[in-house]
């Protein structure tokens, strides 16, 4: 009797250390699943924000003083749950080939449901966003929207952008009131990608406020067409085709004389007025 006693509390030891060795395991699993969540968000977001940044950024690149505003009106429908999502921006820049034709550059930013996730115990709608481009020649016609030339994570709990005036006030039909753009607001959510009771936070916040260009100082595209044009200090008032002046005469004939940007020529060369 004792012999079976003692065989059913060993039994019963064994169970419970079994138990607690898997439930330690369980949640060290839980918490390495909820940091590579954290983890896969983070850097997400980071990239997202980054080149985010440097497109808006390039709005109203080589537009001259005068010019139309850089961007259309975001068109910002009510989404569920009280929350505005931007459904479409688009914005705009000018370029210059070697051959000094100049091309207008439209960037669109289309923000599209991707489906639903459970967040605090809530079914809520992620986005994804998708970046299109497309050109104009001066006096020609757009071609065509490209395909995808970029997206967000397909987790977005919000996106967001809104024009604002100098007092950080959302700036009405900012299209036709483009002078009192002063800069623009971007702010989006990315939702963690997968979850468990260890997952926390379970979406991060993002928000960015970008200076509009200013088209009074900007870098106006100018390029020479003959040799000519450089001398006599005329070289001073033209650019590169990226925009960029000139830092010396002799850059500014080697581009008008066939070459490309040029600059390096003033390493050693003759420059000067």
């Amino acid at each position: 009797m004792q012999f079976l006693y003692d065989n059913l509390t060993a039994t019963v030891i064994a169970l419970m250390t079994t138990l607690i060795l898997l439930s330690i395991q369980s949640r060290a699993t839980q918490n390495s699943v909820a940091e590579v969540s954290r983890n896969r968000m983070g850097e997400l977001t980071q990239t997202f924000a980054s080149w985010l940044e440097r497109d808006i950024e390039r709005m109203g690149e080589n537009f001259e003083n005068g010019e139309r505003a850089p961007f259309d009106n975001p068109v910002s429908p009510e989404g569920s749950g009280g929350t505005d999502i931007t459904t479409q921006f688009t914005f705009y820049r000018d370029s210059t080939t070697s051959s000094g034709d100049e091309y207008r550059i439209a960037t669109r930013y289309e923000v599209a449901q991707k489906g639903t996730r459970t967040v605090d115990g809530t079914s809520k709608p992620i986005y994804q966003l998708t970046r299109k481009k497309r050109e104009r020649p001066k006096g020609g016609s757009w071609d065509s929207w490209s395909g995808s030339k970029g997206v967000s994570p397909s987790s977005l709990g919000y996106f967001q952008i809104d024009l604002l005036d100098k007092d950080a006030n959302p700036v009405d039909d900012p299209k036709e009131n483009a002078d009192q753009v002063h800069s623009v607001r971007v702010r989006f959510s990315v939702v963690s990608p997968f979850q468990n009771a260890q997952t926390f936070p379970r979406a991060t916040h993002v928000g960015s406020v970008l200076l509009v260009r200013d088209q009074s100082d900007a870098s106006v595209i100018n390029t020479p067409s003959t040799t000519g044009d450089c001398k006599g200090g005329g070289w001073k008032q033209l650019t590169d085709g990226t925009g960029t002046p000139f830092g010396c005469a002799a850059a500014c004939m080697h581009m008008a004389s066939g070459g490309n940007k040029g600059s390096d020529n003033c390493m050693g060369g003759p420059g000067g007025p």
